[in-house]
């Protein structure tokens, strides 16, 4: 566990990144916190070596959140820049969040509600991602940078042994357990828009597996950043499975 400037033997918001490029990691994460005004917060880095891909990203985080000190674990991708006020303003919009409801689950910076709206803050390749009003209850939440209450008890489904997906499943844990998600204005800059591929099809599977039986908990649509997943019957699975491979052979 590597620690900041402040305290790191007493920190109060715990960092976690699962790490496959170190020099990405140390020009963004590293050197943004380094320059973080907050003497108000200790915190400290949680870096989860993953150089080799020997974890999966459920595997990874709950390695981190284990080594964790802080009462808030802040789970972030490798590539994401902190303003330098972007503690302070975390906590005044957790503050916000606290005022609709004393028990939250998971808060993010960009997500979709169960309208299938957009909603959140941040500034990606594409340019700046800005949906108000925030905060914002939501349904899912995007990956790149999560936060979550220690003491809630969530952690990741290690079912989901890929790249994708595993925080849209945490927020469905979340809700199941009375814990709404949100949306809040805390913007971050990420150096990458993220896209699909054939990790992201299969994780949809398992999470189209694991829901299916509680859809009338969650919904028979989960709203995701990177797109809508229909929580098929199993019926329907094997008819779309049996489509695909003739579609593929032809």
């Amino acid at each position: 566990m590597t620690g900041t400037k402040y305290k790191p033997e007493f920190p109060e918001v715990s960092f976690v990144t699962c790490i496959s490029d170190w020099q990405m990691y140390k020009h963004c994460v590293v050197t943004s916190l380094g320059q973080m005004h907050s003497p108000e917060l200790i915190f400290e880095r949680v870096p989860i070596n993953n150089s080799d891909n020997q974890f999966s990203a459920s595997q990874a985080l709950n390695l981190g959140l284990e080594q964790s000190g802080g009462t808030l674990i802040v789970f972030c991708h490798q590539d994401v820049v902190f303003p330098p006020d972007w503690l302070s303003r975390l906590l005044a919009q957790i503050k916000d969040v606290e005022h609709q409801v004393a028990f939250w689950g998971v808060i993010g910076l960009a997500g979709r509600c169960v309208d299938g709206s957009r909603s959140g803050h941040v500034v990606d390749p594409r340019g700046e991602f800005f949906h108000p009003p925030l905060p914002r209850q939501v349904q899912t939440l995007d990956e790149l940078c999560i936060i979550i209450r220690k003491k809630s008890g969530l952690h990741f489904d290690e079912y989901f042994d890929h790249f994708h997906l595993y925080v849209t499943d945490l927020c469905l844990m979340a809700a199941c357990k009375g814990m709404p998600c949100f949306t809040i204005d805390c913007c971050l800059e990420h150096l990458s828009g993220g896209k699909k591929c054939e990790g992201w099809r299969l994780q949809k599977e398992k999470l189209i597996k694991k829901w299916w039986p509680n859809r009338r908990i969650v919904g028979e649509k989960i709203y995701t950043t990177s797109g809508t997943i229909r929580l098929h019957s199993p019926l329907a699975r094997v008819i779309r499975s049996i489509r695909d491979l003739s579609l593929n052979k032809t």
